[in-house]
């Protein structure tokens, strides 16, 4: 941290915070970083506040910080020899003075000048801890010049992606949120044995055949973080890496193509549809038992070209791939499934502990997270893995959610679908993960669940 002065000098001074406990007053973006910066000193934090956001609120409920709903009192300051003020002007002059009256000194994150010290934003380069500070007059330039430090200190960030065109996309979508916080980012190519072998079905390599593969690579030092389309993923990961966070999360839907538009009702009897999905199997053929699902991999456009030379008489593909491809989706039509944990979403994975993790858990995107969350969460309760018939879908807004699963029998004349929802309020993974477990709880019994998890131990 910096001491005040007079004149164009202040005084740098370096204090072991590991184990003592900061006063943090405020619970918004300001607070946010300060805290995160306390903690990467090894502080342990107070923050007192009438409210906060969900990030801090879930720091709250996991026990890494400390939080009391209230605003700050002479009580706090006497008890606390240093306080952060990330609170609005006003407000901050007033604790101000509150805190000197009871001896403590403060950082007015508001008003640089009218506080006592100003606490450097603190970041790792290899064995050293860079510190990073405006003195609080000028928090913007202050933040881009951490940035261009990390880049400098840190070199180019390496993105691992496969190589189809929709995985490049995406890929570029975590390139450019980078990009605006000031990183540099490329992206790399990884080939996995589900890439090179298009005739096999996906179950003969096993669930997350394309995740290995980068996670592969970024256990090997040779990428700094992996992109994945989160359905890809399984419940479980690799125990070294860590899934750091996720994009604005697009459409979840699954949506039926044809030549010449129409939904499942226009298809003609006995229908080729492209598919290799065990899901959307089960999910069409729960509609139309007459089709046939015909085994369709490779990139969207090679699956498109194949309807376009009527190999096939219509295709399932996911409708978030369509429109970050620009794929023309006149003749698509969305289907009323509920979809995979995970569809839709674009997620970043990284080495556990690393540097990055924390870097791209700035950019997390919450509402996403909690949604599929809760996706994944109630995915591992079941044990069946995507390779069954299973969809579950979350949609969270403004601290509420609906969590709603579709379990479908291997074989369609077996018994009927089970189907389920729950809802209630999430401000937490905590909470998703409960919402998960109580949405398990009422459909494990059913038939259907009970037929694919006999299926399972056969």
């Amino acid at each position: 941290m910096s001491a005040r002065g007079k004149g164009p000098y202040r005084l740098v001074v370096s204090i072991n915070l590991a184990e003592h406990e900061m006063l943090v007053a405020g619970g918004g973006s300001v607070a946010r970083r300060k805290i995160t910066t306390l903690l990467g000193c090894g502080a342990r934090v107070k923050m007192v506040s009438p409210a906060a956001l969900a990030e801090l609120e879930e720091m709250a409920g996991s026990g890494t910080i400390s939080w009391e709903r209230r605003e700050a009192k002479t009580e706090d300051f006497v008890s606390h020899k240093f306080a952060i003020l990330a609170v609005p002007g006003g407000v901050a002059r007033e604790l101000a003075a509150m805190a000197r009256e009871a001896g403590s000194v403060v950082d007015v994150c508001a008003d640089g000048g009218h506080g006592d010290f100003a606490l450097c934003a603190q970041f790792n380069a290899e064995e050293c801890f860079v510190g990073v500070s405006s003195g609080g007059n000028d928090y913007a330039r202050a933040a881009s010049l951490k940035r261009k430090m990390m880049e400098a200190l840190g070199g180019d960030i390496t993105i691992l992606t496969r190589n189809s065109p929709l995985a490049l996309v995406q890929a570029d979508m975590w390139r450019r949120a980078l990009a605006e916080i000031g990183v540099n980012a490329a992206a790399k190519g990884v080939s996995s044995q589900g890439d090179r072998d298009k005739n096999s079905e996906l179950s003969a390599f096993g669930f997350g055949v394309f995740v290995k593969a980068l996670e592969d690579e970024l256990l090997k030092g040779n990428g700094d973080l992996a992109v994945h389309s989160l359905k890809d993923v399984p419940s479980a990961i690799h125990g070294g890496c860590v899934l750091a966070a996720v994009l604005k999360r697009g459409s979840v839907r699954d949506a039926l193509v044809t030549r010449d538009g129409g939904g499942l009702d226009s298809l003609p009897p006995r229908a080729r549809v492209g598919t290799s999905s065990v899901r959307r199997r089960a999910q069409l053929m729960s509609v139309r038992p007459d089709i046939e699902c015909v085994k369709c991999r490779g990139n969207v456009g090679t699956r498109l070209r194949r309807l376009d030379e009527r190999e096939i008489d219509a295709l399932v593909l996911a409708e978030a791939g369509l429109e970050r491809l620009g794929v023309d989706t006149i003749h698509a039509v969305p289907l009323p499934f509920v979809t995979s944990a995970g569809q839709g979403a674009v997620a970043a994975e990284t080495r556990a502990g690393s540097k990055i993790e924390e870097l791209l858990k700035s950019l997390n995107h919450t509402p996403t997270w909690y949604e599929v969350l809760a996706e994944r969460a109630f995915l591992s309760r079941t044990g069946f893995g995507c390779v069954c018939p299973i969809g579950v879908n979350a949609r969270y807004a403004d601290e509420k959610m609906v969590l709603s699963a579709e379990v479908y029998p291997l074989e369609p004349d077996e018994c009927a679908p089970a189907r389920a929802s729950v809802s209630g309020g999430v401000r937490s993974d905590a909470d998703a993960a409960s919402l998960a477990e109580e949405l398990w709880g009422i459909i494990r019994e059913s038939p259907a669940v009970r037929n694919v998890m006999e299926a399972n131990l056969r």
